[in-house]
C-alpha cells in the first residue's frame, strides 16, 4: 500500500537528463498528430460528396474536432496523476493514440474519419502528463527552458509531421502518412519506456501563493489565442492559395512547404523569448510578442504572393509561439497537474477552434473578417490576463 510513498525519488541530475525524452516523446505525439494536416483538407475534397460550403464545415470538425476532445480530457489526464505513475499513463496514451491513428488511416469516410478523430482526441490530452513530468523533475531555475524545450519538441513534430504527410500522399498514397506516424510514435514510446525516469504520483496541492482562479482563466485564454494564431491556417490552406493561383499537385507541395517554414520560425522565436526570459519580465516579453504577432495577423491580408504571405506568417507564429510556454511556466510551480491540465487544455482549444473559427468565418465571410476577429481576440486576451497579473502583483 506504501509503494507510491516509498518510491525513490530520481537524482535530480538524471531526472533533468530524461526531459529532454519526454520531449522527444511529444514530437511523436505532435508528428501524429499533424502529419494529416497539409493533405487532409485536399484528401476531404477528392472524397466529399457534400456541397463545397458543406464540405469546408466538415473539414474543420474534422481537422478541429480531435483538439476540442481533448481539450476536455486534458484535467482529467492531469487529475490521474495523483493516483496513478505518470510514466506509465504517458506510455499507454502514447500506444492508444497510435492504434486509432493506423485504424483511421484505412478508412475513407467522412463521418467515420471524424468519429476515429474524436476518439483520439480522449487520448490527446496526455501532454499534460508531460508537463507533469517536467515540473517534476526540472529545478525552478530552469522550469522555463524545459517548458520551452517541450514546447519546441511539440512544434517540431507539427513542423516534420505535415511536408512527410504530403510528400507520403504523393509518393505513396493516402494510408502512408498514417503507418510513417506510427513508426514514429512507437519509437518514442520506447524512447520513454528506456531513458525517462519515472516521479512518484503527484497528489492534489493546494495551489500555491499567486496562482488565483482568475490568473489561471486569463492565463489559459492567452494560451488558447495564441494556439489559434499557430493552428488556424492549414484547414484553408486550399482556398489561400488558389487566390495565388495554384491548385492540384502543386497547391498541395506548396502547403507543405509554407508549413515548414512557419513553424521552423516558431521553433526559433519560442527558443529566442524562452531564452530572454531570464533577463526580461515575463509579462513584457508576453505583451512585446502579442502585440506584433497581432498587428501581423492583419497583415496577412495584404501580402501579394506566395512569398510575402509565407515571410509574414513566419514572423507571425515566431512571435506567438513563445507565448505559450512563458504563460505555462508562470504557473508550473504554483499548483499540481489538475492546474497543469487546465492550462494545457487551453492548446487544445486553440486547436480545435482554429480551423473551425477558421473554415466558418471564411465560409459565411471572407479573409480580413477573419485576420481582424483573430487579431482582436489576441488583444482582448492579453488586456485581461495583463490586468489580473497587475492585481496579483499589486
Amino acid at each position: 500500500m506504501n509503494t507510491s510513498v516509498e518510491m525513490e525519488i530520481p537524482d535530480p541530475r538524471d531526472s533533468e537528463k530524461g526531459i529532454y525524452f519526454i520531449a522527444l516523446s511529444q514530437f511523436g505525439i505532435a508528428f501524429c498528430f499533424n502529419c494529416i494536416m497539409s493533405f487532409m483538407p485536399f484528401y476531404i475534397l477528392k472524397v466529399s460528396h457534400y456541397s463545397m460550403k458543406a464540405t469546408i464545415l466538415w473539414t474543420g470538425l474534422i481537422m478541429g474536432g480531435t483538439s476540442l476532445v481533448a481539450a476536455l480530457a486534458a484535467p482529467f489526464w492531469g487529475s490521474l496523476t495523483a493516483r496513478i505513475r505518470p510514466k506509465l499513463l504517458f506510455q499507454s496514451g502514447m500506444f492508444c493514440t497510435g492504434v486509432i491513428f493506423f485504424i483511421m488511416g484505412f478508412s475513407d469516410s467522412l463521418p467515420l474519419i471524424l468519429a476515429l478523430r474524436l476518439i483520439q482526441g480522449a487520448f490527446g490530452g496526455i501532454s499534460t502528463i508531460g508537463l507533469v513530468l517536467i515540473a517534476g523533475s526540472a529545478s525552478k531555475s530552469r522550469l522555463a527552458r524545459h517548458i520551452g524545450h517541450f514546447q519546441n519538441s511539440m512544434t517540431a513534430g507539427q513542423l516534420a509531421g505535415p511536408p512527410i504527410g504530403a510528400y507520403a500522399v504523393t509518393l505513396f498514397g493516402y494510408r502512408a502518412p498514417f503507418v510513417i506516424a506510427l513508426g514514429v510514435l512507437l519509437l518514442s514510446i520506447a524512447a520513454c519506456h528506456r531513458f525517462v525516469r519515472d516521479i512518484p504520483p503527484r497528489p492534489k496541492t493546494e495551489r500555491r501563493p499567486g496562482a488565483s482562479p482568475t490568473g489561471i482563466l486569463w492565463g489559459w485564454g492567452l494560451i488558447c489565442v495564441g494556439t489559434i494564431q499557430l493552428m488556424f491556417l492549414p484547414s484553408i490552406l486550399p482556398q489561400i492559395l488558389e487566390n495565388f493561383h495554384l491548385t492540384g499537385d502543386v497547391a498541395v507541395g506548396t502547403a507543405g512547404t509554407i508549413m515548414m517554414i512557419y513553424m521552423a520560425a516558431a521553433i526559433a522565436g519560442n527558443y529566442l523569448l524562452v531564452s530572454y526570459s531570464s533577463r526580461m519580465p515575463l509579462t513584457r516579453l508576453i505583451v512585446f510578442a502579442c502585440l506584433v504577432a497581432g498587428a501581423l495577423q492583419c497583415l496577412l491580408y495584404l501580402s501579394n504572393g506566395v512569398f510575402m504571405f509565407t515571410l509574414l506568417r513566419s514572423v507571425q507564429t515566431g512571435m506567438i509561439a513563445g507565448v505559450i510556454p512563458l504563460v505555462i511556466a508562470s504557473f508550473a510551480d504554483k499548483g499540481g497537474g489538475t492546474t497543469l491540465g487546465f492550462l494545457n487544455s487551453g492548446r487544445f482549444v486553440g486547436n480545435a477552434a482554429g480551423p473551425m473559427m477558421a473554415t466558418s468565418l471564411l465560409a459565411h465571410f471572407d479573409l480580413l473578417t477573419l485576420y481582424l476577429t483573430i487579431a482582436g481576440l489576441t488583444l482582448a486576451m492579453l488586456s485581461a490576463f495583463m490586468v489580473s497579473e497587475r492585481k496579483r502583483s499589486g
